[in-house]
């Protein structure tokens, strides 16, 4: 008996050590032939591909190589940048199905420092700071991308926050056609030449150019966005309008119920308008008011003092910040963004035009809040000012509204223009079916001035951070476009949750710099001491996670031999012959 038990528990020793073997064996077999295999555990994906860019990825109709240039003394920050990027490539290269081939550079020689500066590669100069020296260090930091002898490059990668972003968008500029998106012109709104050069900018895969108002719109048009109509929209246009959605097609409407002069040198104030819009909307379940929402939560405005050139910033209610529920951040749209600021939003009132209507969906994308009021008059004075008259909190207002679905005609038969003949062409003959031929998609937002270059900060070069209001126009057309793979992107921030750069040290470094440029050597002198005992602790949190990283696995393994050998000693004292 005690022989038969012997034998067993060798047995199952010798199995135990085969099957460690055998995973040793496989591990290495997988790491031989380049499988890139890690497991994201952060809740947005931070450190994973998104579906979106391993899609792109794995389309590819030919090769296309990707060419990597970071030097290997780069200072703090960017040292770290290019395991980094590495992993990310490998991501993609195994993504691509052998498509994509990643080659990895550290310009040494001149050869490769020229090779670098010809794919488009900038070579940077870095701040260096030492225990106890400051200097500048020149080195490469950037990607190319070569695809049927085409080349595009990120000049150099100036943080890791957004980069897939920023990848993902190079490789659909480099591999496919540009989706056209319409914005409509003639109706005393800004333009693509005035007024949304910066929303032009945020978007270079797409193409987007303006549409004639009285015309019927371009069927290749994936989407049409009206951004602010300051002058009444004729019923031929709004009935081109809607016949382009009961094809099939997305529209976004963008404000339209009060015009403000924003001019320099003027008193902003707010003037109601009427579009004509809600003869389309109305249909649809909802209108839009002409009257401003003010909310207690808001942005702040600089407000002028009796000091000349002096200004302070006081609360501002004309700019609600919206916050989201968790509800609301699941749509494409509003994707986990928390909140945005919607300058001189009107309020959209909703109808039970669409009540019962199974074929249509309608989502309620943005509230202001409870402490909110409605501010009318002609003209609304939106001047900043310490103290606003409050009618009285009737908050909350709809500020936005989704539409998606086959939705109904707004208009029945066709009908002459009121316009007089004189200012007239011919009546058109603008038909559309009782309802959508297809699902489509409608947008509403009381405002669009967070789309205006007012309001949209123009993107930086290597600026890969998106702010909640740009995700949201960007997000905006990339849903009504049913382009949603840069979306989930977009929402991604990468950034080193457990080492970052603690606050000590970065505004050592930043009082460092002023010192060195006002030439203050005392001042830059306890600048670096400072700096010294903030990386010494730095130091010391970093030894502890490298020492807990190194040590958990070989301890967990240890720990578990030692309950197994004491199991198998207690198992050998029972033993009876």
């Amino acid at each position: 008996m005690a022989m038969r038990r012997q034998t067993r528990l060798a047995s199952e020793s010798a199995l135990f050590l085969v099957v460690l073997g055998a995973i040793a064996i496989l591990l290495n077999v997988l790491g031989v032939f380049g499988a890139n295999l890690r497991y994201d555990a952060t809740d947005a994906g931070v450190f994973s591909l998104a579906p979106g860019s391993k899609r792109l990825a794995s389309s590819l109709d030919d090769q296309l190589e990707i060419r990597a240039y970071f030097s290997e003394d780069l200072p703090p920050p960017y040292n770290a940048m290019g395991r980094y990027v590495r992993d990310l490539l490998a991501e993609y290269s195994d993504a691509s199905n052998g498509k994509i081939s990643v080659r990895f550079v550290s310009p040494k020689n001149d050869e490769d420092k020229q090779a670098a500066e010809r794919d488009g590669v900038d070579r940077v100069s870095d701040q260096k700071l030492e225990a106890d020296s400051f200097s500048v260090q020149e080195g490469y930091r950037g990607i190319s991308f070569h695809y049927l002898g085409d080349t595009k490059s990120i000049r150099h990668v100036d943080t890791t926050e957004g980069l897939e972003y920023e990848i993902t968008q190079t490789l659909k500029q480099l591999v496919g056609e540009k989706v056209k998106v319409g914005v409509l012109g003639g109706v005393d709104g800004p333009t693509l030449a005035k007024g949304l050069g910066s929303l032009k900018q945020y978007l270079p895969t797409y193409e987007l150019t303006e549409v004639e108002a009285d015309k019927e719109i371009p069927k290749d048009i994936k989407a049409l966005l009206i951004i602010h109509p300051e002058k009444t929209l004729s019923e031929n246009t709004l009935r081109y309008v809607n016949q382009y959605a009961m094809r099939g097609g997305s529209v976004g409407i963008f404000g339209g119920g009060m015009k403000v002069d924003m001019e320099q040198g003027n008193k902003p104030t707010g003037t109601p308008i009427d579009t004509g819009l809600n003869k389309l909307l109305e249909k649809w379940g909802l209108t839009i008011d002409n009257r401003i929402i003010a909310d207690a939560q808001c942005g702040r405005a600089r407000m002028p003092t009796n000091i000349p050139g002096l200004a302070i910033p006081v609360p501002y209610p004309p700019v609600p910040i919206v916050s989201f529920t968790e509800e609301q951040t699941k749509h494409p749209a509003l994707f986990r963004i928390n909140q945005i600021g919607l300058p001189y939003s009107v309020r959209l009132a909703l109808n039970d035009n669409l009540k019962g209507d199974k074929a249509v969906k309608r989502t309620v994308l943005a509230r202001s809040t409870q402490s909110s009021w409605l501010m009318e008059g002609n003209p609304v004075d939106l001047e900043a000012k310490e103290q606003w008259q409050v009618p009285g909190y009737n908050g909350p207002y709809d500020i936005g509204v989704a539409l998606e679905g086959k939705l109904p005609s707004a208009f029945g038969a066709p009908t002459v223009s009121t316009t007089p003949e004189s200012e007239q062409a011919a009546p058109a003959q603008i038909s559309a079916p009782d309802r959508a031929e297809k699902s489509v998609r409608v947008l509403v937002f009381g405002s669009g001035y967070f789309m205006r270059d007012e309001f949209l900060p123009a993107p930086q070069p290597g600026q890969n951070f998106f702010s909640g209001g740009v995700a949201f126009a960007l997000n905006s057309i990339d849903w009504l476009a049913q382009d949603s793979d840069l979306i989930a992107i977009r929402a991604k921030t990468v950034e080193e949750p457990t080492l970052a750069v603690p606050q000590p040290v970065k505004e050592a470094e930043a009082t460092i710099r002023d010192a060195i440029a006002e030439k203050d050597e005392a001042k830059a002198k306890a600048a670096f001491d400072k700096r010294k005992g903030a990386m010494n602790a730095w130091e010391a949190k970093k030894a502890m996670y490298r020492w807990s990283n190194s040590l958990a696995i070989p301890g967990a393994f240890a720990l578990f031999g030692i309950v197994r050998w004491r199991i198998r000693r207690a198992r050998k004292a029972r033993l009876t012959l």
